[in-house]
């Protein structure tokens, strides 16, 4: 299988109050023609899609645009997006109910169940797949982990111990799953 792994678009950001908005217009025709030329099984974007919590709609536009016109061009079979420090959660995750129709998986925020972080990519023959952990980046209240009035020490404990169990969560269901 073919996978182009992706991070760190940061669609919608600034260099010194300069507009980005046409390099990272070139960066997504760049990226359409490699899917084009590698015709990839998978498309991951491993975190920061946007650069701020609230993207401009420039950079909505950007975004939507390129998931159409892959999916409309058949240039790869599936889309797993995974939310990153600059993401919203909540933003990421809002379309994924109408993206999972086009088969893009969009994991923006950590969940109680382990295996919807969890995404099968069939073979293109349908003898094998691929299963990809979607992990998106963990916040302290995603391994609720602290409570009032402790050290830091305990903290970073807890927040270890924390990391561990959701990974390690995360990896039975994948198991689980490529059975």
């Amino acid at each position: 299988m073919k996978i182009i792994h992706t991070a760190d678009w940061h669609l919608g950001g600034k260099l010194h109050e300069q507009e980005r908005s046409g390099e990272h217009e070139r960066f997504l025709h760049w990226l359409k023609d490699l899917l084009r030329d590698e015709r990839p099984d998978a498309l991951l974007v491993a975190g920061d899609v946007f650069d701020t919590f609230t993207p401009s709609n420039r950079a909505l536009e950007l975004y939507y645009s390129f998931l159409g016109e892959i999916f409309h061009a058949s240039l790869c079979r599936a889309v797993v997006i995974v939310g990153g420090n600059h993401d919203s959660p909540s933003l990421l995750d809002s379309p994924e109910k109408v993206l999972v129709h086009l088969n893009a998986h969009v994991v923006g925020a950590a969940v109680d169940d382990p295996a919807q972080e969890v995404v099968w990519v069939p073979g293109a023959d349908t003898s094998g797949g691929l299963v990809i952990g979607a992990v998106p980046y963990l916040r302290e209240g995603d391994l609720r982990c602290s409570t009032l009035g402790e050290s830091e020490e305990e903290r970073a404990a807890k927040r270890r111990a924390g990391f561990q169990t959701h990974y390690a969560r995360v990896a039975a269901a994948a198991r689980a799953l490529s059975r």
